[in-house]
């Protein structure tokens, strides 16, 4: 651990303090040279903010910085300040937060990289600055970070250049990259998302991500968050507040660097910190409520749409209305990429809108207004686009609109009567719209302080580009829908069982597995363990019909690789035989193998299969896989994931997200499964491989067999991390 744990660094951290910390009236800049660059521009931005009156500048070896006067150190301020952002390198900060406890001051930021992302010996140093500030009772963001930005407050100890104030607005953001986070505010920007606060965590050795994304979450300002991260450090606390923000209706975006292979090692390189597999990642965040996008502009968009949206969609059908053909087109396919809805209009829409059209006009939706609308009168300050939504938007079909706007003036026009009272209008179309109502630019342009104007003035938001703004909808839908559904079916808690005498082998006989899962409940084929061909003979006559016939050793994890499996023997003389067999067989490929004997269980007919499985991520811990194919799982690659523990109602979305779900449910005349019942098993095998506890490796049943309403395991395979067996 780069730093201490939560239960130690919450008296310094938690919402109420950082209120505090965010919200300082006074500064000490210590360590600053009249030749920094860095001070240049906190001083800069500190003053563009306007909420900090009160700068100081601590230095052993100046009288003055920048025309204002020093002190030497912190402890000879005349009184303390709010907040001391300190500017030396690594090897001196350790005194400095002496001097800042000694001074009465609260709260630092620590600009000096050099620490964890460097080494053993920067990781050591990160840990002992985590350590004292917790016990000097200081909030210390860093190190490795430019600071923040409060835009509510105006304060804006930012070390980096910026050559405007602050916008306020609903978007609070967090980032784990400090050169991130400083493009992305500029992005942010000039694409007029505001924000409550844009603050960068550094190495996070006291203050973290996840810290800052409480307080926003408890900020009454802050309406939607975009959470930047390099690494997951605490996977339960993120779980936690998920729901939290779900329960406040607070989207959270987030942007999770190290994706790819190669995006992995970057990250690890940069934050010291270990990389996890990011299938595991994406249904961690899904789990929790959160959006997960691909970009950092995406980030931004996505975020701003939530934060400025006052109703949000509450289907997927999008109505659109637009003045470009090849816009349409490029709507129509993003749409589809976004899982999002183009219905027709319905006939009276249809009629209405046809009335403010050519003749050679189609009606469609998405809707062109093609270029007659740009020639004919209006009686009133519009264009053709604007008055065909008006329309639109009263279709009943439809859950939401979305236009694609012209674009507006970057300078205030000599005469501002058409533009203004237009964009006045459209204000009221949005408002008056029994639907929400999404605009967007055709590209992704700057939008000017005058536009920006505009728009603020009338209580819009204009997405930044169609791509972008598509997108966005999109996130924006299934976060809705999954917020009700999350809401409803939390996730249950851990069974907290022991099994009371595992094996210790590594790898377990799959009779020890079996015993495993009926514990749990969890239905399973009836079998036999025969220890000699007679024994074989009796079992098979017992079952009757066509058995199974399958090696049970600790020794062997994959039977059929080693002759281990024989399918569909018949009558006894048949069973002595296969037993012989299958113990020749895996004695010769195997040698030394401790054989505990054959499996005999009866065939059962074909159904479809399942993989169900549970690994242990180094992260998230215990992860749910389900895949539709049995043997064929590799092939097919239909898997869907869910971090344990999951609820009988996650399980069902699990196997709603298989893209072969409908052959469960009947496709071409097969006999649809009891998917409540195929559900519950799933749970209930999850459930048994939790009960293994810290030991766990691996739980896997394949195939899980599914005909109608019955459910069985026919094989299990369970692997710990205990070791050979004694």
């Amino acid at each position: 651990m780069l730093t201490v744990d939560y239960a130690a660094r919450r008296p310094v951290v938690e919402p109420a303090r950082l209120r505090r910390f965010f919200g300082i009236r006074s500064i000490a800049i210590v360590g600053a040279s009249p030749s920094s660059s860095w001070a240049r521009n906190l001083l800069n931005a500190i003053e563009l903010g306007g909420g900090v009156k009160d700068v100081r500048f601590v230095h052993p070896k100046y009288a003055e910085i920048f025309g204002r006067p020093t002190v030497a150190t912190l402890r000879d301020l005349a009184e303390p300040v709010d907040m001391a952002y300190i500017m030396v390198g690594p090897n001196r900060v350790d005194p400095i937060l002496e001097d800042v406890a000694a001074a009465g001051i609260k709260n630092a930021v620590v600009l000096a990289s050099g620490y964890g992302e460097t080494g053993a010996e920067g990781r050591d140093r990160q840990r002992r600055l985590a350590e004292r500030a917790v016990e000097l009772d200081l909030t210390v963001m860093g190190p490795n970070t430019i600071g923040f930005i409060n835009a509510v407050d105006g304060v804006a100890p930012w070390a980096v250049a910026t050559q405007s104030a602050p916008m306020p607005g609903p978007v609070g953001a967090v980032f784990e990259s400090g050169s991130m986070a400083r493009a992305t505010y500029q992005f942010a920007q000039a694409h007029g998302v505001g924000s409550t606060l844009w603050a960068s965590v550094g190495n996070s050795a006291v203050l973290t991500s996840l810290d800052v994304l409480d307080y926003l979450i408890e900020d009454d300002s802050t309406r939607a968050i975009a959470l930047f991260l390099e690494t997951v450090r605490e996977p339960d606390r993120l779980f936690e507040l998920g729901a939290k923000a779900l329960r406040a209706g607070k989207p959270i975006v987030v942007y999770k660097a190290g994706r790819s292979e190669a995006g992995m090692r970057s990250a690890m390189a940069h934050t010291g910190a270990m990389a996890t597999d990011d299938a595991v990642v994406d249904a961690a965040f899904r789990q929790a409520g959160m959006v997960r996008v691909e970009s950092v502009e995406e980030l931004v968009a996505t975020a701003g749409v939530f934060g400025y949206s006052p109703r949000l969609p509450e289907g997927r059908r999008m109505g659109v209305v637009t003045s470009s053909g090849g816009g349409c087109n490029i709507i129509a396919d993003l749409a589809s990429l976004n899982g999002l809805a183009l219905p027709a209009w319905q006939e009276d829409t249809r009629s209405k809108l046809a009335a403010h059209l050519p003749a050679f006009a189609s009606v469609l939706n998405p809707l062109d207004t093609t270029g007659f609308g740009h020639a004919r009168a209006r009686p009133r300050p519009t264009k053709a686009e604007d008055d065909l939504m008006e329309i639109a938007v009263d279709d009943a079909g439809i859950d939401f609109m979305f236009s694609m706007m012209t674009p507006l003036p970057d300078e205030r026009p000599e005469d501002p009567t058409f533009i203004e009272s237009r964009m006045n209008i459209i204000g009221g179309i949005v408002a008056a719209a029994p639907v929400p109502v999404f605009l967007s630019s055709n590209t992704c342009l700057d939008v000017s302080p005058y536009a920006q104007s505009l728009l603020s003035a009338n209580s819009l938001f204009l997405l930044p580009g169609v791509d972008l703004a598509v997108t966005s909808l999109g996130h924006v839908v299934r976060w809705a829908e999954q917020r009700s559904s999350l809401l409803v079916s939390p996730t249950e808690e851990p069974s907290g069982a022991v099994v009371a005498a595992g094996p210790a082998a590594r790898t377990w006989a799959e009779d020890e597995g079996r015993a495993l899962l009926e514990a749990a409940g969890v239905p399973i084929v009836p079998a036999r363990l025969v220890r000699s061909a007679a024994e074989a003979a009796d079992a098979a006559l017992q079952l009757g019909g066509p058995v199974a016939m399958k090696i049970c050793s600790r020794a062997i994890a994959h039977k059929s690789d080693v002759g281990g499996v024989v399918l569909g023997v018949e009558g006894a003389e048949a069973a002595v035989t296969t037993y012989d067999s299958i113990m020749a067989t895996v004695a010769r490929n195997v040698p030394g193998a401790d054989l505990r004997g054959v499996l005999v269980s009866p065939m059962r007919e074909p159904g479809p299969e399942l993989l169900v499985g549970i690994t242990v991520d180094r992260t998230f811990g215990p992860v749910l896989a389900v895949g539709l194919g049995g043997v064929w799982v590799e092939v097919l690659k239909d898997t869907t994931l869910r971090v344990l523990p999951v609820s009988v109602h996650e399980v069902r979305q699990m196997i709603e997200e298989l893209k072969g779900a409908e052959l469960l449910r009947g496709a071409r005349g097969s006999r649809p499964a009891d998917l409540d019942a195929l559900s519950g098993v799933i749970v209930a095998i999850s459930r048994a491989a939790l009960s293994v506890g810290p030991d766990l490796d691996t739980l896997e049943v394949n195939p899980l067999r599914i005909s109608g309403s019955r459910v069985e395991a026919l094989d299990v395979l369970v692997t710990t991390t205990v070791g050979e067996d004694a």
